[in-house]
């Protein structure tokens, strides 16, 4: 019984709290009484003994006294105002016997009530309950003081736009005067300040932050002048909150009148900085912070910067390697000032005449120096540096660039210590960063000369090799002449090193590094600062190490192409913006802003200039790079290639055609047709190719008359043959590099000779030519749609069937035309798109290579369409889907099956943009009502796909559709229609419930859409509709059997009884293979009788076998093991009558797996 009255009482007090955090009383019925509140209160407290209570009425009494004697309306504004001015507020005398939420309400209330008086008129009435407010948000209970604070702060952005700004401020600093002069007088006392003594006080100070930005100018400066006294270089509980303060002030203070004061905070904030366990260390992070804000508030005091800076960055550095958490935070500020201060112009201005003995006085230069011995020192009391340090180090390296040299080449040894001894790959990478940011800003020249890479002849050693990787990826505007007079004596001297060394090992090592070497070309042509002195130099050491059949000539490629790409870019301008980002991206750390002083010094106008230098060489590099090709094994042509096509970009167009023309001459091909034919009437040209092929059939047919004679022709043109197409093989390569810098004449030359290639009978280079002719199709839009008659006539020609890259490539023009020509979208050429696009739908219709060579062309399609910069890409490729769903109308069930299996292609790629073709799914899903068996399953993927690709909303339109389209063929196991019901009916489940299915689903097949919820739930056995599928066919085979065994027991001529299941399979393939080959005696005993009888009989025609009915999905006749109506016959193969009834919806020229056999009269 104690144990129950314990309980309620407990349950009581806590109804008790939860109402005293949130009255829910229901509120004063004023209306009722006419706006009395007086009247009010008595109607419902009137009765109660509470003291409170009867306080209140006793007050709302007396106020409505006043009011009545003034002829004052009973208006609760009214009694507002009197209640504050008469200072009769309705509170608890003792408020500290109440719960935290019945003060937490009435603070609350008050600040509510006073936001409705008139500041600006009666400011006695708001004094009152500011005051009280304000003694609130010092308050011990957390909730409260809270509560205070954001009433106090509504109040006073209020009071600032009734003009009140200079009242409330002064309001506040006095109350604030008043909690900071007893913790003023023991801080200058030394006395430690117990938790006790400073609670007020910080809450105090908590409270100012917030109403920092609503002091006056006056008020603010004065709060200033008392906080920072109250920073000493010892810690304190006030500390924290002194210097969130200090940071909120300064945020809104000017710089003109504290200019004084912040110089005396700036000196009391490093006094408190050194190290100092006793010391927290987000405190010291405020504290550097702080001094952060100091400096940009006076960032043009210099002088300050340079006393204050080193002094405090020193004070700090200690942090940088402890490693922990304040550690980023103190680096990332040490950053920031970086950043702000440090001017990379003085320092690059007086770099070269600065020297050791050059740092006396306060200068930029010694502050720098000091800063950077700081870090010096600090590194070499680390076993291994943190990532904090190294960050600023990086940083500095960046900010400083060049002068870095003379500030930082102690800095940069230090590292290269820890380089070479450091074996964790995570930590070898943050300092070959640092040091790839030296490489960046000194320049390798510098590096080098500090860290030198030497060969020892003797002792076969070279020094230093661990900075070549690093010098590889990070250097950018090097200087060309360096490489010519340091790099590649070195590097042959080691390659000669190389090959005098017999033992393996040690030549694999030198090799290596002449590799090394050699790879730093390319790096050294990154944006080169002296093209215009040393290109002719380098232009001769290129040609040199091109015709090595070493790994060189990559380097001399990528070289070239790094330095022709590069000049390219700085001679357009704007560009500026990418070689930073691709610079930043080196790093980790991802600095946002850096400058590299030699990228900066080379202007448009000189990048300009060193394009002419380029293009003044680029004709002989170009015959010369040309000839080495020539020469070149397939492996080194490929790289060459992109030499020449770099050289092709600024040779021009005339001297390609004249070097491809005398090439034509010197492999003697000038019978070869070098122009287009001019004819303009396809018709004419379509015959005369009939012609050349008929002629071609005639000749081939008298040659046939004598054989020894052709095969002796033959051996004797065999080598002869190989050699022109090995001729023609390489001008049609060097015809795909030329083809996007040429011109129109230029163009008709390399046409005419590709279009002789593709009409040669022999065929060998037919994948070449069309490749060639893909890039011209893709790069000149205009010139194709030109000569577009001849270029389909070509296309349509080429018999792909044997050469898979011959396939490739004709698809590929396929794809490069189609886009053009929808995106043109004139009349003549929408019948050609047509055509490609038959190709295409058959080609997804082949063999498995050219299936997905097809999904391919159009999925490169779509993309191309949707990615064009023109405003009618949406147009283009709704243009696209149009042209596909024309096909849906085809006679023929196989192209329309192609159609739906390219429809579901593009809406996967994107299947949001399904929705806004008109008529796309109403289309497809029609199609599934469908006679043709490959016509339903492509119809049934596009379902897949569909409900698979979009989203739910999507989806809420189309269920009803869709469900409706494919539950009829959920009662056909064959060719898995039921399992695919199945898996889409499970994903519409999944996306859009169970109920809306279930809501939209006929009586007939709720049934079945239940089972598929509950086997999509695992509440089942069979838990998808495979294994519902799988149990159907044991109970329709058991069906079967017990069919046969009765006709055996009846003795039934002419129906076999069934074989077992392995020899049921068997000839099953046998059959197949059989009607495959269309040869007798190959098969099975059963299907050599088969064909005997269909010789004999109907001549194998399928119309032989008519069904008595067709098949509906849905229709029972259609079940396996049925019985087909009129007839009386029990079948003993499953699904024979099913198959030949669906023999009329086959595509012409499939054959049926099986035959209706012809029953014996014996």
């Amino acid at each position: 019984m104690k144990r129950k009255q314990r309980a309620s009482a407990a349950a009581a007090n806590a109804g008790n709290d939860s109402d005293a955090d949130e009255p829910s009383q229901t509120p004063l019925p004023l209306e009722s009484f006419s706006g009395d509140a007086c009247a009010a209160l008595t109607a419902r407290y009137g009765r109660s003994a509470a003291p409170q209570h009867r306080h209140l009425l006793a007050s709302g009494a007396a106020i409505r006294s006043i009011l009545l004697d003034d002829g004052l309306p009973l208006t609760p504004a009214r009694r507002l105002r009197i209640c504050l001015r008469t200072r009769r507020l309705p509170v608890v005398p003792d408020a500290s016997r109440l719960t935290t939420g019945t003060v937490r309400s009435v603070v609350k209330s008050l600040g509510h009530l006073t936001l409705h008086l008139d500041a600006a008129t009666d400011w006695d009435a708001v004094a009152a309950p500011l005051e009280a407010l304000l003694a609130a948000s010092v308050d011990q209970r957390a909730k409260v003081r809270k509560c205070a604070q954001e009433s106090v702060e509504k109040l006073f952005a209020y009071l600032g736009q009734c003009d009140s700004t200079k009242k409330a401020s002064n309001a506040a600093t006095g109350m604030f005067e008043k909690h900071i002069s007893s913790a003023q007088s023991l801080i200058h006392s030394n006395i430690d300040i117990s938790e006790g003594k400073e609670t007020e006080a910080a809450h105090m100070l908590g409270t100012m932050v917030n109403l920092v930005p609503y002091l006056s100018k006056k008020a603010r400066k004065k709060v200033f002048l008392d906080a920072y006294q109250l920073l000493g270089p010892c810690f304190t509980p006030l500390t924290r909150h002194v210097l969130r303060l200090l940071a909120t002030l300064l945020d809104h203070l000017k710089a003109e009148g504290v200019e004084s004061e912040v110089e005396s905070l700036v000196s009391s904030v490093v006094a408190y900085l050194p190290y100092d366990e006793k010391k927290p260390d987000d405190t010291i992070v405020s504290a550097f912070h702080l001094i952060k804000i100091c400096l940009d508030k006076l960032v043009g005091r210099s002088k300050l910067w340079m006393e204050v800076f080193p002094t405090a960055f020193e004070a700090v550095s200690g942090y940088l390697i402890l490693g922990r958490k304040c550690s980023d935070d103190i680096a990332k500020v040490v950053q920031d000032c970086i950043d702000s201060h440090i001017v990379q112009n003085v320092f690059v201005a007086n770099g070269p005449q600065l020297t050791n003995s050059g740092f006396e006085g306060l200068s930029d230069q010694s502050a720098m120096k000091s800063i950077c011995l700081t870090i010096n020192s600090r590194l070499h009391m680390c076993a291994y540096p943190p990532d904090s340090i190294l960050t600023v180090v990086l940083g500095l390296f960046l900010k400083l660039g060049e002068s870095s040299f003379i500030f930082m080449k102690d800095i940069l040894l230090t590292l290269a210590k820890f380089a070479m001894k450091v074996d964790k790959e995570s930590q070898l990478r943050n300092v070959e960063e640092c040091i790839g940011a030296a490489v960046i800003a000194m320049g390798p020249d510098k590096v080098l000369s500090l860290l030198p890479i030497a060969f020892d002849e003797n002792r076969l050693t070279c020094s230093n090799t661990w900075l070549l990787p690093i010098l590889d990826k990070y250097t950018y505007g090097a200087s060309l002449q360096f490489f010519l007079e340091h790099i590649v004596p070195l590097a042959k001297s080691v390659q000669n090193a190389s090959n005098r060394v017999k033992k393996e090992r040690k030549r694999k090592e030198l090799q290596s590094w002449t590799d090394q070497l050699w790879n730093l070309l390319p790096s050294f042509c990154r944006y080169p600062i002296d093209v215009h002195h040393s290109f002719g130099s380098l232009s001769k050491l290129l040609v040199e190490i091109s015709k090595c059949d070493d790994c060189l000539y990559k380097s001399a490629v990528k070289a070239l192409q790094q330095l022709l790409d590069g000049t390219r870019r700085l001679s357009t301008g704007g560009q500026d913006v990418e070689i930073y980002m691709e610079l930043s991206a080196l790093f980790s750390s991802k600095p946002d802003s850096f400058k590299c002083a030699r990228l900066d010094r080379c202007s448009k106008k000189d990048a300009r200039k060193n394009l002419k230098v380029l293009a003044s060489h680029s004709t002989s590099l170009l015959c010369t790079f040309t000839e080495y090709f020539l020469d070149s094994s397939p492996e080194k042509r490929a790289h060459l290639k992109v030499a020449l096509r770099c050289l092709a970009q600024l040779s021009g167009s005339m001297n390609i055609c004249e070097l491809f023309v005398s090439l034509v001459k010197r492999f003697d091909l000038e019978d070869t047709p070098l122009e287009p034919e001019c004819k303009t009437d396809e018709e004419d040209r379509m015959d005369e190719l009939v012609k050349k092929e008929d002629r071609k059939d005639g000749e081939s047919t008298e040659c046939k008359t004598d054989e020894n004679e052709i095969d002796r022709k033959d051996e004797e043109g065999t080598d002869a043959t190989v050699e022109l197409n090995n001729k023609r093989f390489l001008l049609l390569e060097l015809i795909s590099t030329f083809v996007e810098v040429a011109d129109e004449d230029l163009l008709d030359k390399l046409f005419g000779f590709i279009k002789s290639c593709l009409l040669d009978s022999s065929m060998s280079c037919h994948g070449k030519a069309l490749f060639a002719l893909s890039i011209i199709v893709k790069e000149h839009s205009e010139y194709s749609l030109a000569h577009l008659d001849e270029m389909m006539l070509l296309l349509h020609g080429m018999k792909s069937a044997l050469d898979s890259t011959v396939l490739e490539s004709q698809l590929l023009c396929y794809q490069h035309l189609l886009v053009h020509m929808i995106k043109v979208n004139e009349e003549n050429t929408s019948k050609k798109a047509f055509l490609i696009l038959n190709e295409l739908i058959v080609a997804l219709k082949s063999k498995k290579e050219s299936r997905k060579l097809a999904y391919d062309v159009l999925l490169a399609t779509s993309t191309n369409l949707r990615s064009s910069e023109s405003n009618s890409a949406d147009l283009d490729l709704q243009r696209l889907f149009t042209m596909v769903m024309g096909y849906l109308s085809s006679p023929s069930p196989h192209i329309v099956s192609g159609a739906i299996a390219a429809l579901s292609l593009l809406i996967y790629s994107d299947a949001n943009f399904c929705m806004e073709v008109p008529n796309l799914i109403e289309s497809v899903l029609v199609l599934l009502q469908h006679k043709a068996i490959e016509v339903t399953k492509a119809a049934l993927g596009f379902v897949k796909v569909l409900v698979t690709s979009l989203q739910p909303q999507k989806l809420l339109n189309l269920q009803a559709d869709i469900v409706s389209g494919i539950l009829p063929w959920s009662l056909v196991t064959k060719h898995h229609f039921k399992g695919k019901v199945v898996l889409i009916l499970e994903i519409l489940i999944r996306k859009c419930g169970f109920d809306a299915i279930n809501l939209i689903t006929p009586d007939k097949f709720k049934g079945f859409v239940r089972s598929v919820e509950e086997g999509r739930k695992g509440n089942r056995n069979q838990t998808d509709g495979a294994h519902l599928e799988a149990k159907e066919h044991e109970q329709r085979d058991g069906k079967r059997r017990k069919r046969v065994d009765s006709n055996a027991e009846t003795g039934q001529d002419g129906t076999p009884s069934r074989p077992p299941p392995n020899s049921w399979l068997a000839g099953k393939k046998q059959g197949r293979d059989f009607h495959l080959k269309k040869r007798t005696g190959r098969g099975n005993p059963h299907a050599a009788k088969r064909h005997q009888s269909r010789d004999s009989g109907g001549k194998g025609d399928r119309t032989n076998f008519k069904p008595k009915s067709k098949w509906q999905p849905g229709n029972s006749q259609g079940n396996r093991g049925d019985k087909s109506p009129g007839s009386n016959q029990k079948r003993t193969r499953g699904g024979a009558s099913s198959k030949m009834q669906n023999s009329e919806a086959r595509a012409p020229g499939h054959s049926p797996s099986f035959k209706k056999r012809k029953r014996s009269t014996a």
